[in-house]
């Protein structure tokens, strides 16, 4: 890309994180505003990698396949949060399908926007997730990433963002608004804006910065 962020065209896809939840602003709308991106975002709350029928949101490879096909610079996207549910505790499907569902995901990225750089976003460590799901998840997450050539923002490894601590999940997640804005005490999946700001623009922004250099 070259140049740096600024005036790039992004476009994102995932769950309730990139979307947003119960407010319209996610930490993609910041990190967008901050590198002075232009950000159209796809995302939907309860959207899979995987095919649950029983999801509220969907599909993101189906986000992605109804997206505009004016082609962005940078495709954001994450995953995984709402799979870990689809599989451990509802087991719809298995860890090797939603690896194969991620493949598929990312080709249909490259396919439709050959020239786009694509960025996965690698959420927190998840309270409200069963550990053991998640590790199995991430793993095979990554080893997709690098074979596509995909750029982690990893917000899971490279913060300490962790809300199996319950000071942690109380302080930086939400589940409802507070006048208008993202409270605390959440469930410990949606960041709320001290979240967003303390732990995921600059790992995001950084990973933005180092593909625009390339």
């Amino acid at each position: 890309m070259g140049n740096g962020p600024a005036g790039k065209i992004l476009y994102a896809f995932g769950d309730s994180i990139v979307h947003g939840h119960v407010y319209p602003r996610s930490f993609v709308d910041l990190v967008a505003e901050r590198e002075s991106m232009t950000l159209t975002k796809f995302a939907r709350n309860g959207a899979t990698i995987g095919v649950d029928p029983h999801a509220s949101g969907g599909q993101i490879r189906t986000q992605v396949e109804e997206a505009t096909d004016i082609a962005p610079d940078v495709l954001l996207l994450d995953g995984g949060t709402n799979d870990a549910q689809s599989i451990f505790r509802d087991q719809r499907y298995t860890v090797g399908t939603y690896a194969d569902e991620l493949e598929k995901t990312l080709y249909t990225m490259q396919r439709k926007w050959p020239r786009a750089r694509i960025v996965y976003v690698a959420a927190h460590k998840l309270g409200s997730r069963d550990w053991n799901t998640q590790v199995a998840l991430r793993e095979v997450t990554l080893r997709a990433c690098q074979k596509w050539d995909v750029a982690v923002a990893d917000v899971f490894g490279d913060t300490s963002f962790d809300t199996r601590d319950d000071a942690q999940r109380a302080k930086y997640t939400f589940d409802d608004l507070v006048n208008g804005f993202p409270g605390t005490e959440g469930s410990g999946t949606h960041p709320n804006m001290a979240g967003i700001t303390t732990f995921y623009v600059p790992v995001v922004s950084a990973c933005l910065q180092k593909i625009s250099s390339r």
